[in-house]
C-alpha cells in the first residue's frame, strides 16, 4: 500500500491537537513567567482593581416639610463634592516616572506639553473658585501639587458641596469644557477627565431663617446611614421623615463602581403644615425692626386662626453677641416665665363665671398701693392710683391692686379653689404640641406644697406672678374667648403623605372644651378687651384699618431668685389678643424680653404695636379696596418722608415746601443732617469706628451710601423711606456684614 494512504484523517487530527496543546503550554508557562518575575508587580496592580462583591446601604432622600399653600420649607437636595484623581491615564505621562525612555525628545515634550496644559486649566480653577465662592486659592494650589507629586486618586477640588446647578455650570465651561473649535473638537479638558463627582444630600430651607427653629434642623453627621432630625418638626416627624435604607452590592473593576440594587431604598413621608409663609415674612420683618428698635435681647410672636387653632406664623427671635438677631430658642412653647397682667383676664374669668364678682362692681384701688402680708403691692400709677374703679375698669387700665382685691375676696379661704379653675381654662392640660422640648403650663396649688404657700402668694397668682405659663397656652387661651368660649388645641401639622403623595394622616382642628366659661362671662370679658384698646393700656393698637381687642402684660423678669439682677431690673412686656374685634379672624401674642433701660417698660406701648401693624396689613390685604377710597399723600407729606440722608438730597426734595424750610449755611452740602418738625436741620453724628450707623429715615439711595462707606452690606425689602435696620444703631459689627433695610412709608 501507498504511504499517502496509510495518512489517515484520525491521525491529522491528533497531530492537530498534539499541537495545540504545546502551545497552550507554552503560553501558560510564558504567563507564569512574566506574573513571577519583571511584569509581575504590574499584574499584581492591575489585580488589585479587581474586588470581590461589597455589600453596601443605600441612602433614602429624607421626606420634606412643606407649609400650608404646598411650598416646600425644608427639603433635601443633591449637592456634590469634586475630586481630581491624580494619577488617571490621560495625566500618567506629566509625571516623571512615566518615561521609561528619558532620552526620546518626543515623550519629553509631550509630557511637558501636558504639564502645562494642567497648569493653565489649574490657574483657571483658581479664578473659577475665587469668583462664585470666594475660596482663598492658595492653600488650594499647595494641596493640588502635593497631590500631584504623590499621584492621588481623590484629591477634594475645594471644602464645598455645589448644587446641581452649580456642577452644570461648572463643567460646561473652562476649565472643565472641552475646547471646540467649528464644531470640531480641538483640545480635551485635562481636568474634565481628572475629574471624579460624588453626589451627597444637603437639606435646604428656601425660605431662610423663616420659622426655622419650628421647622427644624437636622446634624451634619448620619447616624446609621441616615439623617437625624436636631429640633422642632424635624426632631418630632424624624422615625417618618428619614425614610428606610435599601442594599445594594458594589463592585469595583477596572477604576469603575458598579452597582446592583438589591432592595431600593424607601424615601421618608412629607409633612404638610399650617404655616403661612406670606404671613411669617411679614411678622418677621415686623418684629425685627421692633425689637431693634427697642434694643431687645429677645422675642416670640404667634399668630394663630381663631377658628382651628392653625399655627399661622411663629418667630422666635434672639439678639446675638454682634447684635443681629437670629431664630435660636423656641420660646414661644418653652418658655416657663410670669406672665404678669395678661394673665389678669384669666382671674377675672373666674371670679365672674363664680359670682364673686360683676363687671360694674366698685373697687377701691385708693392710691395704687395695697398691703398684703407685709408686702406692699403696687399699681404701674402708686402715688396716685385710680380710687375707686369698676371691675371692667380693672382690666381696661390693668389695676394690680384691683384683681388682687377680687381674687383674695373671694378665694382666701380656698385658694385650690381658684387654682383649679385656672387649670380648667386650659392652663392644666397638656397641648401636645408638635414641637420637642414644649413646655406645660404650671399653675401650683397650696395643696402640692404647703410650705411654699404664703400669705401674699394668692394675690401675686392673681396677676400673673407665681406661675409659669409658655405664650402658646396665653395664646390658646385668648384665642377661646376669640372663638365663643371654645378651647382649641394650637397645632401645625395638617397632613403626613407617603413619597407617593397618598395621604397616610390628616389632622384636624382639636376642641379641647367646648366652653370654658357662661356666655355672659363670655361677651362681658370681650367687651373689656375691646375697651383696652379703646380707653385702656392698649390705646397704642388703636386703628382706623381694624379694630383689635387684647390685654397688654409687663412682668419683672426673676434673676437668680430675685428680681433685681446686678444690672437693676429687667422686664417682659406682652400684648396678646384677636382681631377684628367684631367678627374674629386671628390670635395672636407678642411677647419682648428685656427691652433697653431708656425705654419705660409696658406692654401696650412695646408690644402692642407689632399686632397693629400686622393686623393693619392682614386686613388691608384681605379686604378689596377701591383706588378712589385710598387717600392719596400731599406734595409735602411725600418729600418730607425722608427725615435724614445727605442735605444735597434733602433741598433736592425740600424745595418746593412752604418757607418754614432755612438752610443752614454752617453745615456742608455732603453732611448727613436729621430734619425736626420745625423743618430745622440738625447735623448728625458719626457713629464710633466699628459700629453701625443709624439710617432709618433715610432714601435708599443715602443709606446705601452711609453704609457702603463704613463697610457694610445693605440688602433692602420694600419701598419708600428707611423704617427698620437689622443691627440697631451703635451695635458691634464686622466690615463686611449684611444689614437687612426695610422700607416703607
Amino acid at each position: 500500500m501507498d504511504k499517502k494512504q496509510r495518512v489517515t484523517p484520525q491521525l491529522i487530527y491528533w497531530l492537530f491537537g498534539i499541537g495545540f496543546a504545546i502551545i497552550l503550554v507554552a503560553i501558560c508557562a510564558k504567563m507564569i513567567l512574566m506574573i513571577t518575575g519583571q511584569d509581575g508587580e504590574q499584574w499584581r496592580k492591575v489585580g488589585q482593581t479587581l474586588h470581590r462583591p461589597e455589600p453596601i446601604q443605600l441612602e433614602p432622600i429624607r421626606g420634606s416639610i412643606y407649609a400650608s399653600d404646598g411650598r416646600p420649607v425644608a427639603i433635601t437636595a443633591p449637592s456634590y463634592r469634586l475630586y481630581l484623581d491624580f494619577n488617571a491615564g490621560a495625566i500618567r505621562l506629566a509625571h516623571n516616572d512615566s518615561l521609561k525612555m528619558p532620552k526620546d525628545s518626543v515623550l519629553r515634550a509631550k509630557r511637558q506639553a501636558l504639564r502645562n496644559q494642567l497648569s493653565r486649566e489649574l490657574d483657571w480653577l483658581e479664578v473659577r473658585l475665587d469668583s462664585l465662592y470666594g475660596i482663598k486659592t492658595k492653600p488650594q494650589r499647595e494641596r493640588w501639587s502635593k497631590a500631584f507629586r504623590k499621584k492621588h486618586r481623590y484629591c477634594l477640588v475645594a471644602p464645598l458641596d455645589i448644587s446641581y446647578l452649580d456642577l452644570t455650570q461648572i463643567l460646561s465651561q473652562a476649565p472643565f469644557a472641552h475646547h471646540y473649535e467649528h464644531g470640531r473638537l480641538k483640545k480635551k479638558s485635562l481636568l474634565r477627565q481628572m475629574l471624579i463627582t460624588e453626589e451627597r444630600s444637603k437639606r435646604i430651607n428656601p425660605f431662610g431663617s423663616l420659622a426655622l427653629r419650628t421647622i427644624g434642623s437636622v446634624y451634619a453627621e448620619k447616624k446609621d446611614g441616615l439623617s437625624q432630625g436636631k429640633q422642632g418638626l424635624e426632631l418630632h416627624y424624624d422615625s417618618l421623615l428619614r425614610g428606610q435604607i435599601g442594599e445594594g452590592v458594589k463592585r469595583y473593576n477596572a477604576q469603575r463602581y458598579n452597582l446592583k440594587v438589591v432592595t431600593p431604598p424607601r424615601s421618608g413621608m412629607n409633612i404638610y403644615t399650617t404655616l403661612d409663609m406670606n404671613k411669617q415674612n411679614l411678622l418677621e420683618g415686623i418684629m425685627r425692626n421692633r425689637l431693634g428698635s427697642l434694643k431687645a435681647g429677645s422675642g416670640t410672636a404667634v399668630l394663630m386662626e381663631v377658628q382651628t387653632g392653625k399655627v399661622l406664623a411663629i418667630t422666635n427671635l434672639e439678639r446675638n453677641s454682634e447684635g443681629v438677631y437670629r431664630e435660636t430658642m423656641n420660646y414661644a412653647v418653652s418658655d416657663m416665665s410670669e406672665p404678669g397682667s395678661t394673665f389678669k383676664v384669666a382671674s377675672m374669668m373666674v371670679a365672674l363665671d363664680d359670682g364673686v364678682v360683676s363687671p360694674s362692681d366698685s373697687i377701691d384701688v385708693g392710691n395704687g398701693g395695697w398691703t398684703v402680708g407685709k408686702r406692699l403691692l403696687k399699681d404701674h400709677n402708686y402715688g396716685r392710683g385710680y380710687g375707686r374703679i369698676s371691675a371692667s375698669q380693672v382690666i381696661e387700665r390693668s389695676s394690680n391692686v384691683g384683681v388682687a382685691k377680687i381674687i383674695v375676696k373671694g378665694y382666701a379661704n380656698r385658694p385650690d379653689d381658684y387654682v383649679q379653675k385656672i387649670r380648667d381654662l386650659g392652663f392644666g392640660l397638656d397641648l401636645k404640641l408638635e414641637i420637642p422640648g414644649a413646655a406645660q403650663a404650671k399653675v401650683r396649688k397650696r395643696a402640692d406644697n404647703p410650705n411654699r404657700w404664703y400669705g401674699t402668694t394668692l394675690a401675686w397668682m392673681s396677676f400673673g406672678y407665681e406661675t409659669q405659663i409658655p405664650p402658646i397656652y396665653t395664646l390658646a387661651f385668648f384665642n377661646a374667648i376669640a372663638n365663643g368660649g371654645k378651647l382649641m388645641r394650637p397645632y401645625m401639622v395638617t397632613q403626613i403623605r407617603d413619597d407617593e403623595g397618598e395621604i397616610v394622616e390628616q389632622q384636624e382642628p382639636t376642641v379641647l372644651k367646648e366652653s370654658i366659661c357662661k356666655p355672659t362671662t363670655l361677651s362681658a370679658l370681650q367687651d373689656m378687651l375691646r375697651k383696652v384698646v379703646t380707653d385702656g393700656t392698649g390705646r397704642s393698637l388703636r386703628s382706623d384699618v381694624v379694630a383689635i381687642s387684647g390685654k397688654s402684660g409687663t412682668a419683672q423678669i426673676a434673676q437668680g431668685g430675685s428680681y433685681s439682677g446686678p444690672d437693676g431690673k429687667t422686664h417682659q412686656v406682652s400684648f396678646c389678643g384677636y382681631f377684628p374685634s367684631e367678627a374674629p379672624r386671628y390670635s395672636m401674642i407678642v411677647v419682648i424680653r428685656n427691652p433697653s433701660k431708656e425705654f419705660a417698660a409696658g406692654g401696650g406701648s412695646m408690644a402692642g404695636p407689632v399686632i397693629r401693624d400686622l393686623a393693619e396689613r392682614l386686613i388691608s390685604m384681605e379686604t378689596p379696596r377701591s383706588l378712589d377710597s385710598i387717600p392719596q399723600p400731599s406734595v409735602a407729606q411725600q418729600r418730607m418722608a425722608i427725615t435724614s440722608g445727605r442735605k444735597g438730597t434733602l433741598q433736592a426734595l425740600l424745595h418746593q415746601v412752604d418757607g418754614r424750610y432755612q438752610a443752614n449755611a454752617e453745615i456742608a452740602a455732603e453732611e448727613y443732617i436729621h430734619l425736626d418738625t420745625e423743618l430745622h436741620e440738625h447735623k448728625l453724628p458719626k457713629a464710633p469706628a466699628g459700629s453701625v450707623p443709624n439710617v432709618v429715615g433715610q432714601s435708599a439711595t443715602d443709606a446705601t451710601h452711609t453704609l457702603l462707606s463704613r463697610g457694610y452690606i445693605p440688602r433692602f425689602s420694600g419701598s419708600g423711606r428707611v423704617v427698620g435696620q437689622s443691627i440697631p444703631a451703635g451695635a458691634k459689627a464686622k466690615q463686611g456684614t449684611k444689614i437687612n433695610i426695610t422700607l416703607g412709608q
